[in-house]
């Protein structure tokens, strides 16, 4: 049997697995492919959770059943296994290496979110060869050049999704500005940094696997490719500039798209970052630290606030809400309260015009 494209994987049916770990913030993977792709999942695998639905664990999917094993989802004909979580880690977790034996042992590929190397594990790689099924290791580095600013040359306008923490939504934000964007008429690309992006949008590049010198010119290859033909590109953040785990990503992010407008997204209630507790610094410094750090050719602003108020009853949103707008001067939305991101594509369209004028009138 021949490998499958990347391509060709994403547009199978697929099952989940997210074991004992399945959960809006837990396997962020799985849940963001619940929410964009859940037409093609057929089941989560959770032994912990099994016999309950994704609706009943992220209050959204649906009926899409959750399961204790992949042999008990084979009769919903899945054809491609996906790992639904990352790790912080280049372990393979105890206990995972039966259920990704079984899912090749019945014939599905596999698409993997983790750093550890499945063709590296002896056992899985001869299943995989005895089965003929393909591996996506989406952690795998693309052979990309360095950063060559080359997105300054784009007429397309770009814009950039940045954050005080990891797993907040910055993905969600840059997935909702693309949609509406679209469907209002203007033509939008999106540029995915990770792995969750790329099995949602089908292009792109896993950002935190490559060399660090060559993230700022995976990140513009990614620009480029998602910028042919269109008027705008929303550019998916990873990290944060204030995150000691991940502030390297954060900036190569910032300096390989080179951005016009900045979406600042923050987890309202949030505190400390998540994993390594380390305090969340005022946002009006996170947002100053991320406008300073643009680079001079092309200096960008934050137009917007974009918030995950999950947990979060309507009065106490709009309070919290109130508050990060008069500490920040700028407009706060949480796109998927609010069913899109309507609010946010005004804003976005807005500053565009008002920096263009600006830039036309020192022109003149």
């Amino acid at each position: 049997m021949g490998q499958l494209s990347h391509a060709e994987l994403i547009d199978k049916k697929f099952v989940l697995f997210a074991e004992g770990c399945f959960g809006l913030f837990t396997s962020k993977i799985a849940a963001s492919l619940i929410r964009y792709n859940g037409d093609r999942c057929v089941a989560v695998i959770d032994s912990r959770k099994a016999g309950k639905t994704v609706q009943d664990v992220l209050g959204y999917g649906g009926a899409i059943p959750i399961v204790g094993r992949v042999e008990h989802a084979l009769h919903l004909h899945p054809e491609v296994m996906i790992i639904g979580k990352g790790l912080h880690s280049a372990e393979l977790p105890s206990g995972w290496k039966p259920h990704l034996l079984a899912a090749v042992q019945n014939g599905l590929h596999l698409i993997n979110s983790i750093h550890y190397r499945l063709n590296d594990d002896p056992d899985i790689a001869h299943a995989v060869r005895e089965k003929g099924v393909t591996i996506w290791e989406t952690k795998d580095s693309p052979a990309v050049p360095l950063n060559r600013a080359r997105v300054l040359d784009l007429d397309t306008w770009v814009i950039h999704t940045c954050g005080s923490d990891s797993n907040i939504g910055k993905k969600t934000a840059a997935l909702e500005i693309w949609n509406e964007a679209n469907r209002r008429g203007i033509r939008t690309g999106f540029a995915a940094t990770g792995q969750s992006g790329m099995l949602i949008s089908g292009h792109g590049v896993a950002v935190d696997g490559v060399p660090g010198d060559f993230m700022g010119g995976a990140v513009e290859q990614a620009v480029l490719e998602a910028a042919a033909g269109n008027d705008w590109v929303v550019v998916e953040g990873q990290g944060s500039l204030n995150h000691i785990g991940f502030s390297g990503v954060a900036l190569a992010i910032l300096h390989g798209s080179l951005p016009h407008a900045l979406v600042f997204c923050h987890r309202l209630g949030a505190e400390r970052t998540k994993v390594w507790e380390t305090p969340i610094i005022p946002i009006p410094e996170l947002i100053r630290m991320n406008e300073e750090l643009t680079v001079f050719e092309r200096p960008a602003k934050v137009a917007a606030i974009s918030v995950n108020s999950f947990g979060f009853t309507e009065e106490e949103y709009r309070r919290e809400a109130e508050k990060l707008e008069a500490n920040t001067g700028l407009p706060v939305v949480d796109p998927v309260r609010e069913g899109s991101a309507a609010r946010l594509v005004d804003i976005l369209r807005a500053h565009q015009a008002e920096t263009e004028d600006r830039a036309a009138a020192r022109l003149r």
